[in-house]
């Protein structure tokens, strides 16, 4: 597997490794003062990978194009299945590298921005974004009274940096 791909296949083994350990209602649990489940980041999660497959084979990737799929949200066993498919696919090392054209709209009242980018600085977009989604989910775990697995939530450099700060 192409290093491009293994810290994204990394983390979508912890959120599998994670998944397997909660019980449904804990998936779909929001706290009163939470707009969100775990459930619904996995399916945030999910859903720019599958964009961003989407996009990188044909240069074009559009961010805001989510389906918002409810079944990701309340079906823990589809999220596991999902992750899965998506190592698959990193696995597999046929995503074309080199440059793509990207846009995400943080403001409908502005024009769509679109940006050039790459395949691998996406992917490492890609990283960023589950690592932070994985910081919330493990807060909203916590707070629920769940141990969530050590270093989940962490960037793997903040990970290795702190093996040697110790």
């Amino acid at each position: 597997m192409s290093f491009w791909f293994r810290d994204n296949e990394i983390l979508l083994k912890q959120g599998i490794r994670l998944l397997t350990a909660l019980s449904d209602d804990l998936y779909q649990l929001k706290p009163k003062d939470s707009a969100s489940s775990v459930g619904e980041h996995f399916r945030h999660i999910i859903e720019h990978y599958l964009l961003f497959l989407e996009g990188a084979g044909d240069g074009y990737i559009d961010y805001d194009k989510r389906k918002r799929d409810q079944s990701l949200e309340t079906n823990r066993l589809l999220t596991i299945s999902s992750l899965q498919n998506l190592i698959s696919i990193f696995e597999k090392n046929e995503i074309p590298l080199g440059a793509v054209t990207i846009s995400q709209n943080y403001n409908p009242e502005e024009p769509k921005p679109i940006v050039t980018s790459s395949v691998e600085r996406e992917l490492l977009f890609l990283v960023s974004h589950t690592v932070h989604h994985f910081a919330i989910i493990a807060f909203l775990l916590k707070a629920f009274g769940f141990t969530v697995p050590q270093g989940f939530g962490y960037s793997p450099a903040t990970l290795y940096a702190n093996q040697f700060l110790k």
